[in-house]
């Protein structure tokens, strides 16, 4: 079966105030389905199911190409609002568990988003 790996190091350089250490970190999933889509949303839109054909993903990762939206994550009531200047939002749990992931736009928007399960 397929592996997928995501790794780097994640640093947050605070300026004049002291930082934590980087953190390198690496994640590794056997994945039996995936799914890689471009997303346009023309104009207002709700609900747009960023997950088609995967029911249980155990990794996702969301880009902004064009404008801003606001996801739902397993029917949640409160959104996470994204946007091109550095929207993205990753999710990784080798059980699984990410059931839902939703859309909502009030204008012209694209999202790519890439799901494994």
């Amino acid at each position: 079966m397929p592996t997928l790996t995501i790794q780097g190091t994640i640093s947050f350089p605070l300026g004049s105030e002291a930082s934590p250490p980087a953190r390198p970190f690496s994640y590794t999933i056997v994945y039996t389905a995936k799914a890689v889509n471009d997303f346009v949303l023309a104009g207002p839109e709700v609900g747009v199911d960023l997950m088609p054909h995967i029911a249980d993903a155990k990794a996702a990762y969301v880009e902004m190409l064009a404008g801003e939206v606001e996801i739902s994550i397993n029917g949640s009531e409160e959104p996470l609002p994204l946007s091109v200047d550095g929207g993205q939002w990753i999710y990784g749990n080798p059980q699984g568990g990410l059931t839902s992931l939703t859309a909502t736009s009030d204008a012209n928007a694209r999202v790519r988003a890439y799901i494994f399960a």
